[in-house]
């Protein structure tokens, strides 16, 4: 949905997702902070900073969930090996199953909540 937006405004979407905060995103992106402010305002921007970011959660989603095969053999080796000393092991694969499912509901809450919107912009069109 970046296509309708300018160059600047891309250039500022790209920046919100690199930037510790919107001051330096607005200043990486060449605009004011009051500017970034305003843009977040629109729903042309918010659109599209919102695909932005469910491509993002998505991205990260997937190379987790490739990490989930890795984690997943780490658990069984430790399991059937009494002599691996295993709590750093077991500690880290449980953090990335873990993840890996706290990630794929909030994209599948996202898809739900995005779905929801979409009917409601419908409904709303055919009302007017």
């Amino acid at each position: 949905m970046t296509e309708n937006l300018t160059p600047k405004k891309r250039q500022a979407i790209e920046a919100l997702f690199t930037c510790p905060d919107i001051t330096a995103a607005a200043k990486q992106a060449g605009i004011s902070r009051g500017t970034m402010y305003r843009w977040m305002k629109e729903p042309a921007f918010l659109e599209a900073l919102n695909n932005a970011s469910l491509q993002a959660l998505e991205g990260l989603s997937r190379k987790l969930l490739n990490l989930g095969g890795k984690a997943a053999e780490t658990l069984r080796v430790t399991l059937d090996d009494d002599f691996i000393p295993a709590g750093a092991r077991i500690r880290a694969a449980d953090i990335v199953l873990s993840r890996i499912l706290q990630l794929q509901e909030l994209v599948e809450l996202n898809n739900r909540v995005s779905e929801l919107e979409r009917r409601i912009n419908h409904d709303n069109q055919k009302a007017d």
